[in-house]
């Protein structure tokens, strides 16, 4: 329970609840900082490393192997060192993708909620007073550096549409394998497909569950007995809009499986479990 008293009270202002809690409000935010640290930490060892992720070449280093899955992580997708053929070896393409992801993720409604209670606690949780008061009076909205920079979050969302996509085509690349002769073939299905089709699900309702993508799709619209298309549109965008934070950390949570099933298998340490067709 919480209650208001005439100190939470500011000029211009309706009451603040002070809070009166008892139960472990900040377990939340605390999980959530270590959540979003550590998979920090691991994504930026991982875009560091240029090593281990892409299994086709378990063909070459792996003398006797007939097949390797054609699985690609995730951190290193749309896959830079195929398209430019001039692209330098040495040079992690991750470092350069991993900017586009986070810019979507980073600007998302329900993640500036999240890094906002957590990190700031701006507030902390519900029925919790804020730790710094004074700095409330002096908060500017989203108008200023760094903060304006959440207000590109609708474009932001184009960019991703583009990673939605390569998901969805590396899923079919992990339906093929590479033979010993070099040959890539239709006809595999190992533990990696069917983590990446989870990645590809789950990033595809994180996205198209989108604040900004349900007013892509209705929000302009000003009468819709006119559009009943995008009226259906709107409504199960809408219905999958009131879970859009649990799909944020299940797609967070699948793409860094991904990318750790990927290192795992591409550095030899464990087989992929396949069957082929």
């Amino acid at each position: 329970m919480s209650s208001y008293t005439a100190q939470s009270r500011e000029p211009g202002r309706a009451p603040l609840p002070m809070t009166d809690r008892q139960d472990r409000w900040w377990v939340q935010p605390v999980l959530i900082v270590a959540t979003l640290v550590l998979f920090g930490i691991y994504a930026g060892f991982r875009a560091f490393e240029n090593n281990f992720y892409e299994t086709r070449q378990l063909i070459e280093s792996q003398p006797g192997l007939q097949a390797a899955p054609l699985y690609l992580s995730p951190f290193y997708s749309p896959p830079l060192h195929h398209l430019i053929a001039s692209w330098p070896a040495a040079l992690s393409p991750a470092l350069f993708l991993v900017i586009f992801p986070l810019s979507f993720r980073g600007t998302c409604y329900y993640c500036r909620k999240a890094y906002y209670r957590a990190f700031f606690w701006d507030p902390p949780a519900c029925a919790v007073a804020e730790i710094r008061d004074r700095a409330r009076m002096k908060y500017s909205g989203e108008t200023t550096l760094p903060f304006v920079v959440n207000n590109f979050h609708r474009y932001a969302l184009y960019l991703i549409l583009v990673y939605v996509v390569f998901h969805w085509y590396h899923l079919y690349e992990a339906f093929h394998y590479v033979d010993a002769a070099g040959s890539v073939k239709l006809g595999y299905f190992g533990l990696g497909t069917l983590i990446f089709g989870l990645d590809a699900v789950l990033l595809s309702l994180y996205v198209f569950s989108c604040h900004s993508w349900r007013h892509l799709i209705g929000g302009g619209a000003n009468n819709f007995s006119r559009s009943p298309i995008r009226l259906k549109l709107w409504q199960i965008v809408t219905t999958l809009n009131k879970r859009h934070g649990l799909y944020f950390w299940l797609s967070l949570a699948t793409v860094g499986l991904a990318d750790i099933y990927v290192r795992l298998v591409a550095s030899g340490i464990i087989p992929d479990l396949a069957v082929r067709l």
